[in-house]
């Protein structure tokens, strides 16, 4: 063979010096969009939009970056005031558009009501362990998302009153999920005993009548409390009621809650309990 005929030789791969020469402002658009959009706040607010001009400018323009925020990690990483100015900088990014919101810990009224006055066509939120929101600050927050479809309240300080709170700001609610603690063995649960409490089951009851998914893991509700919640939310087709170890699934209640398709009752097992966001509108 001759060594016209021969293939060429493969080609160098860059070097070091050439790699860091590359203009990555010549990215195109569009394949710069779909790499921002699997980062998530910190990865485009501390790294990928620092890179260069074009970058920060994308990260900085483009609201559908800022569609969903996933700040659920967040808190337990950086520092609270570091933290909280992410979450006002992704609000604002958004401008308006933003449609679901999570965040673990660090959210507190006066940030709730800073997304509330900005956000108002968010459709999801998720509070996971975000003890320095109150009663009054959420109730306050809450007038502010009228399109709100899916809420996730879990393990934070809020009860009462909230559930009728919400449910009259949010007539569109379809998934609503209040739980307030979790035991390893039931035997833990021996110091709540004796303290039932339907204020939030009657609220929910009152207020949501859109409802299609409820979870009210750990509540004090009784009989009486799901009862009118089955009564009045016709659409529930997922009822999760892990250890509400205050009811008794008596042959009425069983009856009401035949047309479940997902149910889940008191003594169930909580192994596949989560606190990750689970955003499914």
């Amino acid at each position: 063979m001759s060594s016209s005929s021969l293939p060429p030789p493969p080609a160098s791969p860059p070097t070091a010096a050439e790699d860091e020469a590359r203009d990555w402002a010549e990215m195109p658009s569009d394949a710069l969009a779909a790499v921002f959009a699997k980062l998530d706040v910190a990865e485009i607010l501390l790294g990928a939009g620092l890179v260069c001009r074009a970058w920060r400018r994308l990260a900085a323009s483009d609201p559908t970056l800022w569609r969903r925020v996933d700040m659920t990690y967040q808190g337990d990483q950086l520092q609270t005031e570091e933290v909280e100015a992410m979450a006002r900088a992704a609000v604002d990014r958004a401008a308006g558009t933003m449609e679901a919101f999570g965040a673990e810990t660090f959210v507190n009224d006066e940030l709730l009501r800073y997304i509330s006055q900005r956000v108002p066509s968010l459709k999801s939120l998720h509070l996971c362990l975000c003890h320095h929101v109150t009663n009054q600050g959420f109730a306050e927050a809450i007038n502010g998302f009228p399109q709100l479809e899916e809420l996730d309240v879990t393990f934070c300080s809020l009860n009462g009153s909230m559930c009728e709170t919400a449910g009259r700001a949010c007539p569109q609610l379809k998934c609503f999920r209040l739980n307030e603690r979790w035991c390893i063995l039931q035997s833990e649960f021996a110091p709540y005993e004796g303290m039932d409490d339907d204020t939030e089951a009657l609220g929910i009851a009152s207020t949501m009548p859109g409802l299609q998914e409820l979870q009210l893991i750990g509540n004090q509700l009784t009989n009486d409390g799901l009862m009118a919640i089955l009564d009045r939310c016709p659409r529930l087709e997922s009822l999760d009621i892990r250890q509400c170890y205050n009811i008794q699934m008596d042959d009425a209640l069983k009856l009401k809650c035949a047309r479940i398709r997902d149910l889940k009752l008191p003594h169930d097992s909580i192994s596949d309990f989560s606190l990750r966001w689970r955003h499914v509108r």
